[in-house]
Order: C-alpha cells, then sequence, then structure tokens
C-alpha cells in the first residue's frame, strides 16, 4: 500500500514537472494513477509482484482512471451537445428570417 502510494506521488510529481515543458496538458494524478497500475500489472505479469497482494489495489486504481476517463468523456459530450444546440438554433432563426423577408 505504501509502494502505491509512494508510486502515485512521484510519477504525479515527475508529470506535474512535465507538464510544464509540454506543448499539451496532461492530468497529473491521473497520470500517476494510471502509471501505477500499469507497472502493478506488470510486475504481477512477469512474477515480480505477488498477485494475491497488489490484485485488488491495482483492481481499485483501474476503476479510479476508468472513473476520471468517463467524467472526462461527459464534460466533452456536454460541450459537444450545447455546440449542436446552439447552430440549430441559429439555424431556425436564419429560416424564419427568411421566410418573413419577402
Amino acid at each position: 500500500m505504501i509502494n502505491a502510494i509512494l508510486s502515485i506521488l512521484i510519477f504525479t510529481g515527475v508529470v506535474w514537472g512535465l507538464n510544464k515543458k509540454l506543448p499539451i496538458q496532461i492530468c497529473s494524478i491521473c497520470a500517476g494513477v494510471t502509471l501505477t497500475w500499469l507497472w502493478m500489472l506488470g510486475g504481477m505479469w512477469l512474477g515480480v509482484l505477488s498477485v494475491s497482494r497488489y490484485e485488488f489495489l491495482a483492481a481499485i486504481l483501474m476503476g479510479a482512471s476508468i472513473g476520471g476517463i468517463v467524467t472526462e468523456i461527459k464534460k466533452m459530450f456536454l460541450k459537444l451537445r450545447a455546440r449542436s444546440a446552439g447552430k440549430s438554433k441559429e439555424v431556425e432563426t436564419l429560416e424564419d428570417k427568411l421566410k418573413n423577408c419577402c
């Protein structure tokens, strides 16, 4: 458990530092959690880590990553939906003006 917490903190700090130099911004905490469960899965697959000890923790971290991804997709979907609704209102308004002009 301590290994996972330290790993998340270290990866979060590294990604936070890289964000200052990268042209794209990555969520530091999300990257720290994702990189942590990735190395845990790799360690379990290679036999370096005990599966019975790390599988539950890796599963919890994977679930947190999925929750974050779904939240971001929801934000993008709502923005897209709002943008589409705004365009359709503009089209309807333009059609009404054209009907009333002549």
